[in-house]
């Protein structure tokens, strides 16, 4: 009764998320309603806990690229997380209306991607789901990171070594070999899926597509990595590095990743400070008529 409901913007497979409005505060929120039901039918009690937990740890540090956390509740049926509304949509449906985005552009994505990421390694959180459906666009261009539904959140404590899980889950087209092998793995799972969107990004399609998932999965395995000519050779490379299947060799890994991948001659002309500080003007600005704009968001909802 605190919210006005507007209008359904996404569906998953345990609920559905509303656009609402917070009545005493007229503010547009994203109510995200998970069915109890299907938490226990599909045993994800302990992972809709634990996105609970990270969304509140997170929404204490009021990062500017992630997700914020405002309520959670719940009734008989279901539980309700509320959380920021986004009206620019999320980079997925940016891609399918565009195909492929321009270099600058993916660099700047990139930048903020990272300093996400990074912040959420720092908080001992291995997201394990970076995909463009979970990257929103935010009204003034820039990026948030969403969805913790797979995410591992390590114990306090734990040495570099010592944080690491055997769990397999992800989504097919951006999982990591290590994940594929059934081996122990870290944060730089999500260094590959990064590369693996960045290279969606510039050209329309994952590097390591098919139409069999099989097929996929030994091509993320096996297969070389291959760049269209337009890819000029230093973004190749990062992407490459970004790409090594052996996770100890990929760029991000270890005590000084984070600080190596922000130093790549990739980002030569970033100034991370002004990334953070949303203090550079993105590249795109969604074009939007009105706070309750639907045109960046999937029609079949």
């Amino acid at each position: 009764q605190d919210f006005q409901l507007i209008k359904v913007i996404g569906r998953g497979c345990m609920g559905k998320v509303l656009l609402v409005r917070h009545k005493s505060s007229s503010r547009l929120l994203a109510l995200k309603a998970i069915s109890k039901k299907a938490v226990v039918e599909q045993s994800q009690i302990v992972h809709i806990k634990a996105e609970q937990q990270i969304l509140a740890d997170i929404a204490s540090i009021h990062h500017p690229f992630l997700i914020k956390l405002h309520y959670s509740f719940q009734d008989m049926n279901q539980l309700f997380l509320v959380l920021d509304y986004h009206v620019g949509g999320d980079l997925a449906t940016q891609l399918r209306i565009n195909h492929s985005l321009p270099p600058d552009r993916c660099r700047f994505y990139t930048a903020e991607i990272i300093l996400g990421i990074q912040e959420l390694h720092r908080l001992g959180i291995l997201y394990r789901d970076l995909k463009p459906e979970n990257i929103l666009l935010t009204a003034d261009g820039h990026l948030v990171l969403t969805d913790f539904g797979l995410s591992k959140q390590f114990y306090d404590g734990l040495s570099l070594e010592e944080q690491r899980t055997d769990t397999f889950c992800g989504t097919a087209e951006y999982l990591a070999p290590e994940i594929l092998n059934e081996q122990p793995y870290s944060y730089e799972v999500d260094y590959w899926s990064m590369g693996t969107i960045l290279f969606e990004m510039l050209t329309g399609i994952t590097p390591f597509w098919a139409e069999n998932r099989d097929d996929m999965y030994r091509r993320i395995r096996q297969d070389p990595l291959q760049f269209p000519e337009f890819i000029d050779i230093e973004t190749a490379d990062f992407i490459a590095r970004l790409l090594k299947r052996d996770p100890k060799r990929r760029l991000g890994s270890g005590p000084d990743g984070p600080i190596r991948v922000r130093s790549d001659p990739y980002f030569e002309f970033i100034d991370w400070n002004l990334i953070y500080t949303k203090r550079i003007r993105p590249p795109y600005i969604p074009n939007l008529y009105s706070e309750t704009d639907f045109s960046h968001f999937d029609s079949e909802f």
